[in-house]
């Protein structure tokens, strides 16, 4: 492995190792193998890691229809992410955001009914139905509801409560 993942963005241990800190390591090997293919080998040795854009596109309408299929519904075997529905919200309409991607107002109607079944009378919103609320749910909730914009989707939010 280069050098250009040895310094401090690697994750460490602090001399204990475990099975989670072994498994972490072999993640940010693993993706460093990729990113060297990204990027120029004479911009390393200056600590750099340029990105030749010219080997390399970003397929954005591949992303963009990704992104679609995934807020549209879930396969079952994601069924483990059923308690993060508003982080999910919140990821696609980001990466959407972040792509330049038009987002529909139909798509932000979708977003917003969905957070508002998720929100608690008592207060906050839930990673997902029948759960309890709490601030990891409520903080993505309120980052796709910042990203939906528009009057409807702020009165979603229950400022009393």
């Amino acid at each position: 492995m280069s050098s250009v993942f040895s310094y401090d963005f690697r994750y460490d241990d602090n001399e204990c190792e475990t099975e989670t800190s072994v498994l972490q390591a072999e993640v940010e090997d693993s993706i460093g193998d990729i990113y060297l293919n990204f990027v120029e080998p004479g911009s390393l040795a200056q600590g750099g890691g340029a990105i030749d854009d010219t080997r390399h596109k970003l397929l954005r309408a591949k992303h963009e229809q990704f992104i679609h299929d995934a807020i549209n519904g879930l396969p079952s075997n994601f069924a483990v992410l059923d308690s993060s529905q508003p982080w999910f919200s919140f990821w696609c309409l980001n990466s959407l955001d972040i792509l330049g991607c038009d987002i529909s107002q139909q798509l932000r109607d979708r977003v917003v009914d969905k957070l508002s079944r998720l929100q608690s009378p008592s207060g906050g919103f839930c990673g997902g139905s029948g759960q309890l609320p709490h601030l990891a749910g409520s903080y993505a909730a309120v980052m796709a509801i910042v990203l939906v914009g528009g009057d409807k989707a702020y009165r979603t939010i229950d400022r009393q409560g």
